[in-house]
């Protein structure tokens, strides 16, 4: 990366990850399940994909363990890009600390979340994801 770009992508990447952390956290505090009134719909919506063909191992919980790999890839990224070429690789450390805190949290404190460790996986998983994304972006830019 040029060092020119590089201050300006971290400066970038911060303010995102400011943003996105302040959206997670809305989300994963929130003292019911973000989906408690949308599950019905939710299962539907499954169903009938299942009549068009979606196969029927794919379910609610398949479903509800990709959105949760889904939320960490940004993380991944935008904290690997914050960390900067020499360290991005510790945002994968910071993401498995940080789901872990969450789920913890969420047991300790809100009992109407559900804290399991296949939410620790899938978070870590996607946290990973992003990660080797923010490696990726800093190899490119060489």
């Amino acid at each position: 990366m040029r060092n020119s770009s590089a201050p300006v992508l971290r400066t970038i990447a911060a303010v995102l990850l400011v943003l996105y952390g302040l959206g997670v956290a809305f989300v994963v505090f929130w003292p019911s399940p973000v989906d408690a009134g949308s599950r019905s719909d939710l299962l539907r919506l499954i169903s009938q994909l299942h009549a068009h063909g979606l196969p029927r191992s794919i379910g609610y919980q398949q479903v509800e363990f990709a959105a949760n790999v889904g939320m960490f890839v940004p993380l991944g990224i935008l904290i690997g890009l914050v960390l900067g070429r020499r360290w991005w690789w510790l945002a994968l450390v910071i993401c498995a600390a940080a789901s872990t805190s969450i789920e913890l949290l969420q047991y300790l404190l809100l009992p109407h979340r559900f804290a399991t460790y296949r939410d620790v996986v899938a978070n870590t998983f996607g946290g990973s994801l992003g990660t080797v994304a923010a490696g990726a972006i800093y190899a490119l830019r060489r």
